[in-house]
């Protein structure tokens, strides 16, 4: 994505540009809410949330340079957020399907595969800040000074955490 012109764009109320940006990043968006969220209606809720909420402030939003890592941030901070108010497991509660319902998409294609949930259900084994981690830099494709500075920590313990989640992930597969 041409990130400066469409930013620029979106920033202006240019709903096409926003749009654009919805089409372009709302799968890995998902992918990122689902490996923290651990739970497909859970993971849209949140992706909805940010963009509803980034559509609603999109004349004040400062993305200073990436705007899919601005999001990424964005999608990470709400999920952490739902985490920690016990909004998914009160909310999904009783669903065992939890990736199943997955299929009817592209990206639930993906997840649904063998495969994809042996990960996804091994991440949801990790500590929340190993997993956190991992899915910013596998899935979120940030680096991990960018983590460092989103999470307000060095980047030693950023690294610290991939390897020890990326060591207990092996071990759990």
């Amino acid at each position: 994505m041409k990130t400066e012109s469409l930013t620029t764009r979106v920033c202006q109320g240019d709903c096409e540009a926003l749009q654009q940006v919805y089409h372009q990043t709302k799968h890995d968006l998902l992918t990122v809410a689902m490996s923290l969220l651990c739970h497909l209606e859970a993971a849209e809720d949140c992706v909805h949330d940010v963009f509803t909420q980034f559509a609603a402030a999109q004349d004040h939003v400062q993305v200073t340079r990436n705007l899919r890592g601005y999001l990424m941030r964005c999608v990470a901070n709400r999920a952490k957020n739902m985490l920690k108010q016990q909004q998914v497991r009160r909310r999904y509660q009783g669903r065992p399907e939890r990736f199943a319902r997955s299929a009817g998409s592209p990206v639930g294609c993906l997840i649904a595969t063998e495969q994809s949930l042996q990960v996804f259900e091994a991440l949801a084994q990790l500590p929340e800040d190993q997993r956190e981690v991992i899915t910013l830099h596998l899935h979120g494709q940030m680096t991990f000074r960018e983590i460092a500075l989103h999470m307000g920590l060095s980047a030693n313990t950023v690294q610290s955490r991939y390897r020890y989640g990326i060591e207990k992930l092996r071990s759990l597969l």
